[in-house]
This record gives C-alpha cells, sequence and structure tokens, in this order.
C-alpha cells in the first residue's frame, strides 16, 4: 500500500470549554434514587401501580404453549409488560389466590400460532409489593457498596471525580478527533477494498455487542429499522473507509518511528483488560490472542505520540 505520510507532529487542536455543572451531579443523584428503590410489602388485594408475584401458565385448548410459564415473577401492575387484559385481570387478587385469567392475543402477535387465539393463563399470587424513590442518606449511599463511600459526602465526591473523568475523556476525544482529521487530510493512501471490508465487519461487531447489551440482536436491529445487512454495510462504509485509511497512516508512523510493544506491556495490558471486565486472565488472553492484542496496542502508542506532539488548546469559561 502507498502511503504519503503528512506531518503527524506539531499538529494543534482547539478544545472547546467542556464541564459540569452542580445539576450534572444531582442528575446523578437522581438517577441511583430511582434506579434504587425502597421495596415495602403490601396486604390487600392488588391494585394499579403494585408489583404482584406470580406463578403463571398459559394454555391453549386446554394444551400449555410454548413461553408461557414463569414462577416467582415480578409483575408491574399497569406496565403493559403483558398482552392487554392479564394485568388488568391480576387487580383485586389477594395473597395465595389463584385465579384463571381468559384474554386472547392480539391479531398482530409475534408468534402466529397464538395470534389472535383466545387463552386461559393460570395465576398463583405469591406476593404484593410497591416501590417508592430512595431517601439521599448516608445509608443509602453504604448501600449502594461503592469502596470508600461511607456518606452522602463521599457519595458526591465520588459522582464528582466520575464527572471529573468524563469531562478529561470528553476533551481528549474533541482533541483526537481535530488531530485525526488533519491527519487524514494532509496523509494520501490508496486503502484496498479488502482493508474497508474489515473495517465494516468490525463495525458490525462492535454493533452487535452494544445491542447484545440491550438484549437486541443484530439481525433484529436491522428488522426493526426497516434496514437490509446490506443497506447496513453501505451506511457505515464511509466511516470504515476512514476508519481503514487512519489505521494505514498509523501503521507507516510505526514503521517510522520504529516503535515496539515490548512483552511486558503485552502483559500489563491483559492485567488492564482482565480487571477491567472481571475476567481470569486466562480466559482474557484465549478471547484476544497476541496476534490482535498487539497490533491495537502499536496503534495506541502512535496515537499517544501524534497526541504528545500537539498542541492542545483548552478554551476557558
Amino acid at each position: 500500500m502507498d502511503i504519503l505520510l503528512g506531518n503527524y507532529k506539531g499538529l494543534k487542536a482547539n478544545i472547546p470549554y467542556i464541564a459540569y455543572t452542580e445539576d450534572d451531579v444531582n442528575s446523578q443523584i437522581a438517577t441511583l434514587l430511582s434506579g434504587n428503590p425502597v421495596r415495602e410489602s403490601k396486604k390487600g388485594p392488588v391494585e394499579m401501580g403494585d408489583t404482584a408475584v406470580i406463578d403463571y401458565e398459559g394454555f391453549k385448548d386446554g394444551v400449555p404453549f410454548e413461553g408461557g410459564k414463569a414462577d416467582g415473577y415480578p409483575l408491574g401492575i399497569g406496565s403493559g409488560s403483558f398482552i392487554p387484559g392479564f394485568e388488568e385481570q391480576i387487580v383485586g387478587m389477594e395473597i395465595g389466590e389463584d385465579r384463571d385469567i381468559n384474554l386472547s392475543f392480539p391479531e398482530q402477535y409475534h408468534a402466529p400460532e397464538l395470534a389472535g387465539q383466545a387463552v386461559v393463563f393460570k395465576v398463583k399470587l405469591h406476593d404484593i409489593y410497591t416501590e417508592k424513590a430512595a431517601e439521599l442518606n448516608d445509608e443509602f449511599a453504604v448501600s449502594l457498596n461503592i469502596p470508600e463511600v461511607q456518606s452522602v459526602y463521599d457519595l458526591k465526591k465520588h459522582i464528582k471525580e466520575y464527572l471529573d473523568f468524563q469531562v478529561e475523556a470528553k476533551k481528549a476525544d474533541a482533541a483526537r478527533e481535530q488531530i485525526y482529521d488533519q491527519l487524514l487530510e494532509s496523509s494520501s493512501c490508496l486503502v484496498p477494498p479488502a482493508a474497508v471490508d474489515a473495517a465494516v465487519e468490525m463495525q458490525l461487531q462492535q454493533m452487535a455487542a452494544q445491542l447484545a447489551q440491550q438484549g437486541v440482536a443484530l439481525e433484529q436491529y436491522v428488522q426493526m429499522t426497516g434496514k437490509t445487512m446490506d443497506s447496513l454495510k453501505e451506511e457505515l462504509k464511509p466511516y470504515a473507509q476512514k476508519q481503514a485509511k487512519l489505521e494505514a497512516i498509523l501503521d507507516e508512523i510505526i514503521k517510522v518511528e520504529k516503535i515496539t510493544v515490548s512483552d511486558e506491556e503485552m502483559d500489563e495490558q491483559y492485567e488492564l483488560i482482565s480487571q477491567k471486565y472481571g475476567q481470569p486472565l486466562e480466559v482474557v488472553k484465549q478471547v484476544i490472542p497476541k496476534a490482535q492484542l498487539k497490533p491495537d496496542l502499536l496503534h495506541m502508542k502512535a496515537s499517544q505520540l501524534i497526541l504528545d506532539a500537539a498542541e492542545i488548546i483548552m478554551a476557558e469559561a
């Protein structure tokens, strides 16, 4: 691959003012309070807004159907998470009560064999509780099990340190983007189609991993958005071309600067990955072989060389 390397030292980046506010701290606290609600058991009949802990099993024509059974399921009454009519018929039940719920699946239900069909759910109620946002106090702070957080003061300090880290990361990203754009503009490089295709596949893998964290498969996402896999690949191609060109330029800088990675540096990176994801070292080394990790580390060192040699100007408030 022929590369005409542009200037990669002494580049300049002007970073806009970035900071967090007290509102951001309060927003983080509010998220923690609502995300860790206080549960209060309740006596009497189920009402809208309660959470009912139930066993249920669905039957069609007297025969259990697949996916229609669960034990100890916490169902928010009024959440709309079950098919229409189910939650409404739970209202009024009391702990220990058994009830048959008769209803029909929606005509557009995703399982064709159940769409529009009349079914019966046999339900047993085990518990009822309500949830409310926790109160901000030292007891709540300790309950979060955050190292070194033993009070509200500690919690706010911890949040501010986290927001400081985020601000610095945003500044670094902004600087890196500007400097990379200058490097790409000043360098000439013909990227082979195979390298672009590989970059597209990498983008797809990263997207699939992010979607998996939300419980969504890549194929499902493509279908939901009305795209095809081919159209998604075309959508990703401009960024992939930019990424492939940048990697080729970094490879050239690695050659010119004679950048190397030692075994000790490889081991340190494996340790960091192991700690970050809470996985045994042996597992990390199996998932990320040295042949994959080494080029990534070389690119990281080349990027850092460029950033260290750049002039980064931070705007003031």
